[in-house]
């Protein structure tokens, strides 16, 4: 009776054996296949890349090689912003890309538009252009409501100023994962330490710090460095907290642009007539963008992190000086566009697009300026935009 006992112990460690055996087998099966699987598809870091690059390769030191290359097809083509996606993942935000429709109707893409004539839009909206609904069919929010929507997404995109709710004050602004802001600027520093580790542009503040203030606490005091520019004087109104913040009296303008046009800054509003031609009479200065970072000392800067702009139309004459090889990178742009030129606006977006501006987010003024849209842009490399057919 003991023996037989003895042999049916002996055979369960048997099978017990077997079957860890049997594990091990399985979890080495997994791991190779892991490895094919998650194989980057784009060439490494010895290779030309198409425009400098923001970040050092090693962004994130504590990952292991086959990590690494888990991520890399993210990382590589975002200047090392999105370091921490997995190709799977991001092979899939191509694909949203790829196949996104910027237009209702493709063949007329000025449908909607108030200034579109006949020609340039659908019939049966144009027709109804002077119906009871009119605004709905010809007007600059039926415009946006049937054009440019988001083509891309952040997951952690986050409204940065307090409070978070409403339009005001002013400048509360909706950034993509600032989180990674922060970490860029650290390892920045570490590399280089005499690197400004983030910088920001914040064209247009009336006065309102609240953004600076907002970033600052979202990524730390002392991080990022603030140029904070405007033709009014509001250099008092500068918080002493928002530290490493300077503030410029002066406007932005197009390149070779001697005065800029009255419209911009918003000089048409006939209720604020009295204080524009104020600002005009004291001959405010303004500068081209290019200017602007040659006088900041900024030539020589990889990137701007954050350009922020609400320059009441300034956009719509500014925006090819966005995406000149002659000023540093500008990774985010977040901009309030104020109505929608008809000789302008499809070229607005297209190029932005064309130069890797993917749009994370899009969103109305509905409480004071209906044809006022503030959109959010995040710059991905030449690659992501391979398969992408534009209009």
């Amino acid at each position: 009776m003991v023996a037989v006992r003895g042999r049916s112990h002996q055979s369960k460690r048997a099978w017990v054996t077997c079957l860890k055996i049997a594990a091990s087998f399985a979890v080495l099966a997994s791991l190779v296949w892991l490895q094919h699987e998650w194989r980057p598809t784009v060439q490494e870091d010895g290779g030309a890349p198409s425009r400098r690059i923001i970040t050092p390769p090693r962004i994130a030191g504590t990952q292991s090689n086959r990590e690494k290359g888990m991520f890399e097809l993210a990382r590589s083509q975002s200047f090392g912003f999105f370091y921490d996606i997995p190709d799977g993942h991001w092979r899939r935000l191509h694909k949203i890309f790829r196949e996104h429709q910027n237009h209702r109707f493709p063949e007329r893409p000025l449908t909607y538009h108030p200034e579109a004539t006949a020609d340039e839009s659908m019939p049966e909206v144009y027709a109804n252009r002077h119906s009871e609904w009119a605004s709905g069919w010809s007007s600059y929010p039926a415009w946006y409501q049937n054009n440019y929507e988001p083509n891309f997404a952040c997951q952690f995109e986050k409204r940065v100023g307090d409070p978070m709710n409403g339009d005001g004050p002013k400048w509360v602004q909706l950034v993509c994962d600032v989180h990674r802001v922060k970490r860029l600027a650290r390892e920045r520093k570490r590399m280089n330490p005499d690197h400004p580790g983030c910088v920001i542009y914040s064209v247009g503040s009336n006065g309102d710090f609240t953004f600076e203030l907002g970033m600052q606490q979202e990524v730390g005091v002392g991080t990022c460095e603030y140029h904070i520019f405007d033709p009014g004087d509001f250099a008092h109104k500068r918080p002493p907290e928002l530290k490493r913040a300077h503030y410029h009296r002066w406007g932005l303008t197009e390149q070779n642009q001697m005065e800029p046009e009255k419209s911009w800054w918003g000089f048409e509003q006939q209720e604020k007539s009295a204080l524009r031609e104020t600002l005009l009479d004291i001959r405010d200065e303004y500068h081209s963008l290019h200017d602007t970072v040659k006088m900041l000392g900024h030539e020589n800067l990889d990137v701007i992190d954050v350009f922020k702009i609400d320059c009441e139309r300034c956009e719509w004459q500014t925006y090819n000086d966005w995406l000149s090889a002659e000023v540093p990178l500008l990774h985010q742009i977040l901009v309030e566009v104020h109505e929608a030129p008809k000789d302008k606006a499809v070229d607005f977006f297209d190029s932005l697009e064309r130069a890797g501006y993917l749009r994370f987010h899009k969103e109305p003024n509905i409480q004071w300026c209906p044809s006022c849209i503030e959109y959010g842009f995040i710059r991905v490399d030449a690659p992501f935009l391979e398969g992408k057919e534009f209009g």
